[in-house]
Order: C-alpha cells, then structure tokens, then sequence
C-alpha cells in the first residue's frame, strides 16, 4: 500500500500545482483553460488526499505488515476525536455552501462571501478539507497521513495566499483589502490554531511512547 500512497501522493501535487501554474503562467487562456479544469481539481485533490488515510490504515495490517498502528492503545481516544473533527468539517463545509447559495443565487459570476463562516476565517473550504483529513486520519489510524499533515497545512496555507493574490484581488481589489483586515486569519483562527499544536504535540508524545511497537 505504500507504492499506492506515493502514487496518490504524486498526483495530488501534480494536480496542485498544475493548477497554480495554469493560473499564474497561462494568463491570456484563463477562460478556456481554466474553465473544465477548475471543476475537476478539487475533485481530483480530494479523492487523493482522502484516499490515502484508508489504504494505510491499521485495520489493513493482517493484509499488509507495513500498515503498522500509531496509536496502538490510545486509538479510542484519537477516533472520538477524529469523529469531532470531521464533525467540524462538514458543519463547515455545509455552512460555506449555504452561503454561498444564498448569496450568489442563480448568478454565475462569483461574489465575495464575508458572513457566516467567512468572518472566521477568510478560506472556510480550505479549512474544513483540512479538519476532515485530520479527522480521518485519526480514525483509520495512519502513520503515512501523520507524516502529511504539516505538509498538507503548508499547502493549504499557500493555496489560500494563491488564491488571494491571482483570484480575489484582481477581481475585488480594495474590497477585499477591508475584508481581509476585519478577517485576519486565512485559515484556521485563535483559539483553535493553539489547540491544534496542543493536538500535534500530544500525537508526536504518542509516537514516542509507541515507537518500539511501530518500528
């Protein structure tokens, strides 16, 4: 399953960064070139990305020994948190999407969003994407999705500055310069982003406890 991983890995950051390019580099073919591809990467990102915490989880290591469990004893606690986490997500990810559908109505033009959700953090999907993998993470019990957890905030975080600088200032301007102020946070906002470090360093504790069982 670790072949399998890298494989979705690789197109996961293919599909990521081909899109950015396009973006960025394609400037005068934006309308044709963007036009189908931009409905398929979030799909393609999140069939990747959500994939890769259930072929490496520990319930597969009878068929595969290299699926070793990280949590071992402490599971039970990193599901029901997982659970809430992906809870989170959804809520969010729910919420955005009625926004949105209350704000842009039949109109096919995209507006700014700056209620709700929005006056948390500036890039509500971004976050709830991120939750949902952390929460499925824990709950399958992924060593391979640990490791892409920082990773995967990195690229969040520059996904949503990308998204700021060569989406929404162009088409918002000002605008979005008063909206950013009265929302400062991108994407995950105090006190919350305190309580996932607090999460992250309990989980490397664990690893320590349980790093002869894994190794």
């Amino acid at each position: 399953m670790l072949i399998l991983s890298f494989i979705f890995i690789i197109i996961f950051l293919l599909n990521y960064f081909t899109y950015w390019v396009i973006w960025i580099k394609i400037t005068e073919q934006r309308s044709s070139s963007l036009s189908f591809y931009k409905k398929i990467f979030p799909i393609i990102s999140i069939i990747c990305i959500n994939t890769i915490p259930i072929i490496n989880s520990s319930f597969l290591e009878p068929f595969f020994n290299e699926n070793v469990s990280y949590f071992w004893h402490y599971w039970i606690w990193f599901f029901l948190l997982g659970v809430i986490f992906l809870t989170v997500g959804f809520r969010i990810y729910s919420l955005e999407k009625r926004i949105q559908k209350l704000e842009q109505g039949e109109e096919k033009e995209h507006k700014l969003f700056t209620i709700g959700v929005y006056k948390i953090v500036r890039h509500p999907n971004c976050m709830a994407w991120l939750l949902i993998f952390i929460g499925t993470t824990f709950i399958f019990d992924s060593i391979i999705s640990l490791i892409l957890i920082p990773i995967l905030v990195i690229l969040t975080q520059l996904n949503g500055f990308l998204r700021e600088k060569y989406i929404l200032y162009p088409k918002f301007g000002e605008i979005y310069e008063i909206y950013k102020q009265k929302t400062p946070y991108r994407i995950i906002s105090p006190p919350y982003n305190y309580l996932l470090v607090i999460i992250a360093i309990f989980v490397v504790y664990i690893g320590f406890i349980n790093f002869e069982y894994i190794f």
